[in-house]
Formats: C-alpha cells, structure tokens, sequence
C-alpha cells in the first residue's frame, strides 16, 4: 500500500489531536478491504483490487480549499465542511471490479454512506472516470466511543487505464508553458474515450474466457 504524502509538523499542528483519527479511519478501512480482496482471492481466484494508497490532505492543500469556499482555514471546517480529510484510492484491474467492490463497501458493517459519483457512467466534461464515494466510517479502536466519532473518509475507485488517464492530467494540467491549451484539452477528452473503449473490450475479453472455461468444465463440452 502506497502512502502519497508523508505527515509533517504542518499537518500535526493544523490537524492537532484529529490526526491520530484520521490516520485510524484509513487504517480500519484498509483492514477492511484487505479483507475483501483476501475472500475474493479464496473463492474466485482473483484479486479486485491490484494497488492501493492513502493520504491526509495536507494543511496547506486544505487552507487553500476552505478559503476558496469562503470558509475560514482552520482544523473544524476542515473535518466537517469538506470531506476529504482523510482519503483511500483502489486501483482495479476491470471496471466491473470497481462496481463490486463498490458494492461491497456498502455491506462493511457499520458503515454509512453520504454520498457517491459514478464519473465512470458519467465522465466530466475533460474525460475524467473514476467512482467516488464519501463515507463515514466507525473508529472502532475507541470502542464505543467510536460510533460517536466517526470521520469522513473519501474513496476513489478506478480502473488502471483510468488511474493513468487521470495522473497524466493532473501533471498536464499544472503545466505553466502550454503552447495550445485546447488542443490537450481535446487530446486528453480523445484519449479518455479510447481508454473507456480499452476497458470495455478487456471486460469482454475476460467474461469470453470465462465461458470457455466453464463450457469446458460441463460434461457436455467435454464429450
């Protein structure tokens, strides 16, 4: 599992005594997907979910969020008037492993969902797909108290063509010297649909191998 940022003394003095909560959010919730992918891996043979990582926005990542929403920069609007404290993205090898392992977030004991963004049915408008869900997740380390406690966590789940799609964009898009700006626009929207097509024929690919394979295990196909 891959970490994105290291914690610093800026992220300790802006979180302060909520850091150790959201550091507990993803870890349980990674418990909890290692889990899944540890079942599935048992009785179907094959594992949802091929990477993983983890962050805590940073504090200067999260002051310039709350001051663009007009909200003071401090650690309370931080943990109740955004979601993204706290953040966990899988990385799936077909888009219909992100859907069930969507759905079997869901089914995590104790857990609420706020809210979810299918970007996948519905890219933006650049061409970006991913699955978003916004959850609140029981800290269960604090025993009871944890139910009282419980922090936002946000989950992106993408295929791998999606994940490289959307690294190259976010790298692209922080790029200062563009000599034509639209056309990348127009390239990258280009580019994210030839990937959904990838994805789509791989999906196909697997579920026509599938079948070969149990038409082979029948008794019929082996006579």
């Amino acid at each position: 599992m891959d970490r994105q940022n290291d914690v610093t003394d800026c992220e300790r003095e802006f979180y302060q005594d909520s850091l150790p909560l959201l550091a507990g959010t993803i870890a349980e919730f990674l418990s909890c997907i290692e889990a899944i992918r540890a079942y599935r891996r048992e009785t179907e043979g094959r594992d949802p979910v091929c990477a993983c990582s983890a962050r805590i926005k940073s504090a200067a990542s999260m002051r310039e969020k709350l001051l663009k929403r007009g909200l003071p920069p401090d650690r309370e609007h931080a943990l109740s008037a955004v979601s993204d404290a706290a953040g966990v993205r899988l990385i799936c090898p077909l888009t219909e492993d992100v859907y069930r392992t969507a759905a079997l977030i869901r089914e995590i004991p104790g857990v609420s969902v706020a809210r979810e963004k299918d970007y996948i049915a519905h890219p933006k408008p650049n061409g970006y797909r991913s699955y978003h869900m916004v959850l609140h997740f029981p800290l269960r380390f604090l025993g009871a108290a944890g139910a009282d406690n419980r922090l936002w966590l946000e989950v992106q789940l993408r295929t791998i063509a999606m994940d490289c799609w959307a690294s190259i964009e976010h790298e692209l898009k922080y790029k200062k010297e563009i000599a034509n700006p639209e056309l990348m626009r127009r390239e990258l929207k280009r580019c994210s649909d030839e990937i959904a097509s990838a994805d789509l024929s791989l999906s196909t690919l697997k579920e026509l191998i599938e079948e070969k394979e149990n038409c082979f295990e029948t008794s019929d196909c082996r006579r």
